[in-house]
């Protein structure tokens, strides 16, 4: 097992933006005068971050993973969360429309840790000869203000009943508490917090 604590998530400000203004929000009904209102909220988000990930090389299937429905040789089982200071964060937003530009917020910021872990495992995949495959969610927050974003919604999904079965064991392997992520009551803790696999495959031309 390896872990990374507190990598850099950069604030994409002007991507954030562009997603709330394609959801139609109205930034006066959230309680923001203007932009630049809405730049000190997210900044505020931001700095609450607290990124963590847990992440081990799996080479042929085993006990823990047999049971997941991926086709691998080798992989990179992956908990990745943004920790529990942003959950506490977020949990003090009363208004509605302000809770929706949080959570678009966050998926934002959950998008570039996982694009974050992707870099570097497709590293540690290149050192062997191999490349990465798209990644295949185990498990993923539950967006209860706002559609689920596009790289969650259009990447592989293991079924949820398949997930709770298995989280208990994936994080014991990973030992996910290093980073403070635990499955707890049926819920994955931190709430901002996502379990993920990304398959290697030979590089064409090499055997």
């Amino acid at each position: 097992m390896r872990k990374i604590r507190k990598f850099k998530i950069t604030l994409h400000y002007k991507e954030i933006l562009r997603r709330l203004r394609g959801a139609g929000i109205d930034l006066r009904a959230a309680g923001f005068k203007d932009e630049s209102e809405l730049a000190v909220f997210l900044t505020s988000l931001h700095s609450a971050l607290e990124p963590g990930v847990v992440y081990e090389f799996l080479e042929g299937k085993n006990m823990e993973t047999n049971a997941l429905s991926i086709d691998y040789e080798m992989a990179s089982l992956c908990a990745l969360t943004l920790g529990e200071k942003i959950d506490q964060e977020v949990s003090q937003i009363i208004n509605p429309q302000a809770l929706v530009i949080a959570n678009i917020a966050l998926m934002e910021f959950l998008r570039t840790a996982i694009m974050f872990m992707a870099d570097v495992v497709s590293d540690d995949a290149k050192k062997e000869e191999y490349e990465t495959e798209n990644y295949t969610i185990i498990a993923v927050p539950q967006f209860n203000y706002s559609n689920q974003p596009k790289f969650i919604r259009e990447a592989k999904q293991i079924e949820v009943a398949q997930a709770r079965e298995l989280l208990p064991v994936l994080l014991d392997r990973l030992n996910g508490a290093k980073v403070g992520i635990k499955y707890q009551e049926g819920q994955l803790l931190p709430k901002n917090t996502i379990v993920f696999i990304i398959p290697w495959k030979k590089k064409k031309g090499k055997k």
